[in-house]
């Protein structure tokens, strides 16, 4: 999938073992492997398949203008140079979707499509007039603005967990293969002694073939980097979070309360809120199993649209939940409580044409000092939530001194 103005090879015996033919021939077989390995990831194993398909289209694409042996008799001689070029700039071009498409952002393809038919169309536009060398220092500046997207949605796709450092080696292909096609612009315009390096008069050089094939091995590892981070990051997330409803899991909330009880320990002021669905048993004997999921969904979404973003909600079992709420003084979390509970009264669950109100009991616990696990905290939260339920449901019960003080 590299840039450079590509011609045909033509393998001889007598040829030695790493001469630019042999190095052209390496891309050749590595992309097309790379092409075999996209094709599995996408259709065998179901991995990222849109991303798969890109990527596997880039590779595929770019070996025609690489090495097909007798493309550039098939044009004009002013055109053989774009024809042989085109390959690679749409190579590029799905290269930089299939980035995009893997680190999980917003999908432009309209943005760059518009930069690769602009530039190919102009490019041709030049050629066609005889400005060969012009048209191929838009693709170059084309390609290399390419690169410099991949290398940006490298950067902004990264997760929080993952370090600085395998994000930048992720990122040095891109980087790499800009720099290459700046150098190929930069031939074809005001440096022309740079040919020899940058440019594949006939055959590249045998310095530009290894840096060809140095990055596009650096690629092929970078693209199966990210599937490989991808992936842990989606086992990571599947053993920290409830797969009904997409909450922390117990084991995952108890590490994060672990992590605000040492903080108070240090004086700041977190609060834990107990949260327990009223008569979910009759929901299920009425409405079956199907309809107890949905509604454990449907109280995880207005718990949510009522949260901050730094807030932590958790299941703790069955339809018992707990919220974490960090920097929150006790009346404001008491606050917080209080405007959930009137959210998930006012949006009853839809099912099957049926409105279901639902309805859910609230127990508000400052978080203690000298509670490093954060027990102490739990039960004393627990015991709020039942008071609560004690005193009819629905309904919101914060720490009162008089419980505190018979529990510890």
């Amino acid at each position: 999938m590299m840039g450079g103005s590509s011609c045909p090879f033509a393998p001889s015996s007598s040829m030695p073992p790493f001469d630019a033919n042999t190095l052209m021939l390496v891309i050749a077989v590595f992309n097309g492997f790379m092409a075999f390995v996209w094709l599995a990831m996408g259709r065998l194993f179901r991995i990222a398949p849109q991303a798969s398909l890109l990527l596997l289209a880039a590779n595929l694409v770019s070996i025609p203008g690489l090495y097909c042996p007798s493309c550039s008799k098939l044009w004009p001689q002013a055109l053989g140079p774009w024809m042989n070029e085109l390959p690679l700039v749409i190579s590029m071009a799905l290269l930089a979707l299939g980035v995009r498409k893997l680190m999980r952002l917003r999908f432009h393809f309209s943005t760059l499509g518009l930069l690769t038919a602009g530039a190919v169309l102009g490019s041709l536009l030049l050629s066609s007039l005889g400005q060969a060398d012009a048209g191929l220092l838009v693709l170059s500046l084309c390609m290399s603005l390419l690169a410099l997207t991949a290398f940006r949605d490298v950067l902004a796709g990264r997760v929080a967990e993952q370090p600085l450092l395998v994000t930048l080696l992720l990122c040095m292909p891109y980087a790499l293969w800009a720099l290459m096609m700046l150098g190929q612009a930069l031939a074809l315009s005001w440096l022309p002694q740079w040919r020899e390096w940058f440019l594949r008069e006939d055959l590249p050089s045998v310095p530009l073939a290894w840096t060809d094939l140095f990055i596009e091995l650096c690629i092929g590892i970078s693209l199966v980097g990210m599937v490989v981070a991808r992936l842990i990051g989606r086992v990571k997330h599947m053993t920290l979070r409830d797969g009904l409803t997409d909450t922390l899991n117990r084991r995952a909330l108890s590490a994060e309360l672990r992590r605000l009880q040492a903080q108070v320990e240090r004086g700041q002021s977190h609060c834990l809120v107990m949260i327990d669905v009223d008569h979910f048993k009759r929901i299920n004997d009425q409405h079956g199993h199907a309809c107890g999921d949905a509604a454990l969904r449907h109280l995880v979404q207005v718990l949510r649209a009522n949260m901050r973003a730094l807030d932590q909600l958790g299941r703790m079992g069955g339809e018992e939940f707990c919220l974490l709420l960090p920097h929150t003084a006790l009346a404001d979390a008491q606050m917080v409580a209080e405007r959930m509970a009137q959210a998930l009264r006012s949006e009853p669950l839809l099912w099957q044409g049926q409105a279901l109100t639902m309805t859910a009991s609230f127990g508000v616990m400052p978080c203690l000092q000298d509670d490093p696990q954060g027990d102490k905290t739990l039960a004393m939260a627990d015991d709020l939530l039942y008071r609560a339920k004690a005193q009819g449901r629905d309904r919101v019960c914060a720490d009162a001194p008089e419980l505190r003080a018979a529990t510890l």
